[in-house]
């Protein structure tokens, strides 16, 4: 008879086989309890593509905004600084709850606006069905008269 003997190295053993069926076991708990979760559908969460809203504010040293809810949940904002009449633009992400609007910037809060009152911070906002960009180029128009009615030179 004889006698093979292989060399640790080169051997596949039970023991190896259930410590990777572990490994395996563990990585798939991870995933689905955590991962998982990080993505989880809120019921309130609604789709507000098409929507325009515009937020006024009647002090001049307070911007005015423009929202215009996209696709995929996202959201173009528009601020009017009223001192030096322009506008600009920043791209956001959004969801909803029962209550509000969360606005995002990398997946971190940045503004939030209730949904019953329509409000964000110290402005009113109202829906609207123009573009909110040419509703705050009109805003400007009449911030200029309203600036220079006052003038007596």
């Amino acid at each position: 008879m004889i006698n093979i003997r292989l060399s640790n190295k080169y051997m596949y053993t039970k023991d190896t086989n259930f410590k990777k069926m572990i490994k395996i076991f563990y990585w798939i708990v991870f995933y689905f309890f955590f991962i998982g979760h990080v993505n989880a559908k809120d019921p309130h969460d609604d789709n507000l593509y098409g929507k325009n809203l515009i937020c006024f504010n009647e002090s001049l040293s307070v911007d005015d905004w423009g929202l215009k809810f996209l696709a995929k949940k996202k959201v173009k904002m528009f601020s009017l600084n009223k001192s030096i009449y322009e506008i600009y633009q920043h791209s956001r992400t959004y969801r909803t709850d029962l209550r509000n609007i969360i606005i995002m910037k990398a997946g971190k809060t940045e503004y939030i606006i209730n949904r019953k009152r329509l409000t964000l911070g110290n402005k009113t906002c109202k829906v609207v069905k123009g573009d909110p960009l040419i509703l705050l180029q009109n805003r400007i128009k009449d911030l200029k008269i309203i600036r220079k009615k006052g003038n007596q030179i």
